[in-house]
């Protein structure tokens, strides 16, 4: 009988690890986080209509990592449109919205910094969306971000309404 049943057995257990394994899970974050980035998107750009750019996946003129050898990507990134000036400003949205406990908590924690200073000398802004279990148990991340910000919020209609009126009164 074990022989007959060692065939259902060995398919159920391979099933199962491709269904709990890291590399699916890790998927399956990354496209709730991604999801959660285009809603945010979508409505910050829906509130502020057609006068602004809501660009998902931009970066800031003159803002870099790596001394200066990449330019720093945010998730979102908003600016005014009839802004023509020398010194026009951006603001930078960093989405962290995470259900479980990784590293791209700490990952965002590491560079909140950096990015902060960087986004300060070209008379920016840097904005976290943060929400979900995983920033909260990566409370030491969590706290770095929010100290190298202008505006945090959470994931919720309100407090995107929050973030637009930041984004309205910052670049006008």
């Amino acid at each position: 009988m074990f022989n007959k049943n060692k065939k259902k057995i060995d398919d159920h257990i391979r099933q199962n690890y491709i269904r709990v394994s890291r590399i699916i899970a890790g998927r399956t974050a990354n496209d709730l986080g991604n999801s959660i980035q285009k809603y945010a998107a979508d409505y910050i750009a829906d509130k502020l209509g057609s006068d602004y750019n809501v660009k998902v996946f931009g970066t800031i003129p003159g803002v870099s990592i790596n001394d200066g050898n990449t330019e720093a990507k945010f998730d979102v990134v908003v600016d005014r449109i009839s802004d023509t000036s020398r010194f026009k400003p951006y603001i930078g949205i960093e989405v962290s919205f995470q259900e479980t406990s990784n590293s791209t908590v700490e990952r965002k924690g590491q560079d909140a910094a950096a990015r902060f200073e960087a986004v300060i000398r070209k008379r920016s802004f840097v904005a976290y969306i943060i929400d979900g279990v995983g920033n909260f148990s990566r409370r030491a991340a969590c706290d770095i971000m929010c100290a190298n910000s202008h505006c945090n919020v959470g994931c919720t209609p309100e407090e995107f309404d929050v973030l637009v009126g930041f984004i309205k009164e910052k670049l006008g």
